[in-house]
């Protein structure tokens, strides 16, 4: 399969702060800054129960063919999301939404700052009322994510979670 630049798409920026770190999450999507962030929105308070303290605080956007991305407002900024008291590993503990797209190209969706990541690093149908309430939201028709090939992928039905490499070194003294 031949590789695609990455700005095939539009894409959107959406940066959020939680335990004390800056995250980005990437969307691909052709939907407008209010409905991104209607979708944004649903995914993260749906997961809020298993994430500690959220706060979204910018969301930008790069139109597709190019590089620049700049400010918009969603709706979305400000939103808070989780609770609990996060200790010091939070900002490395992930959930990663899995899909896969028609053409076979592969996508996912990272969310940093999750209370918990399972026994076995995985969340599997029925396990998580919160993780399959994701997954179902993704895979809506009306969700307007797309992959880099810019179709509409099909999400697993289960989620993977960990300590993600890159927070562990940043996290260490």
């Amino acid at each position: 399969m031949a590789p695609l630049p990455p700005n095939n798409t539009p894409r959107f920026k959406i940066t959020y702060t939680n335990a004390g770190r800056q995250h980005v999450l990437n969307v691909r999507s052709h939907d407008s800054p209010a409905a991104l962030g209607a979708d944004v929105n649903d995914i993260f308070a749906v997961m809020g129960p298993r994430l500690y303290p959220t706060v979204i605080n910018t969301v930008e956007f790069a139109a597709d063919g190019s590089n620049v991305f700049n400010l918009v407002t969603s709706g979305i900024e400000g939103n808070a999301y989780g609770a609990g008291s996060p200790p010091v590993t939070a900002p490395s503990q992930y959930i990663n939404f899995i899909g896969r797209s028609s053409d076979g190209r592969r996508v996912r969706m990272a969310l940093f700052g999750m209370v918990l990541v399972g026994t076995d690093f995985r969340w599997i149908p029925g396990e998580d009322a919160q993780v399959d309430a994701a997954i179902a939201l993704l895979n809506l028709p009306a969700n307007g994510f797309v992959s880099i090939g810019d179709l509409k992928p099909v999400w697993k039905s289960y989620a993977n979670a960990g300590f993600n490499a890159y927070w562990q070194k940043e996290i260490r003294p």
